[in-house]
């Protein structure tokens, strides 16, 4: 069992470095760097602004079922 573990985690390695020692590998990471970089932003952006986001959805869902209401 832990000989397979080894052997198991000495071939993820060895992937790990082929695929960034490559053209392809470094495109890859350069797109999940960019990708983590617009989650965080979108995370960062619903937490600072979420609040007065929300009152605003509240707002705007308010005035549009009053002018269904009204026809």
């Amino acid at each position: 069992m832990m000989q397979t573990t080894r052997t198991l985690s000495t071939a993820i390695v060895a992937r790990f470095q082929s695929v960034m020692t490559t053209e392809r590998g470094a495109g890859m990471v350069e797109y999940a760097l960019l990708i983590g970089l617009i989650a965080l932003v979108a995370i960062v952006s619903v937490t600072a602004f979420g609040g007065s986001l929300g009152s605003k959805n509240e707002g705007i869902s308010g005035s549009i079922q009053d002018a269904i209401a009204n026809r």
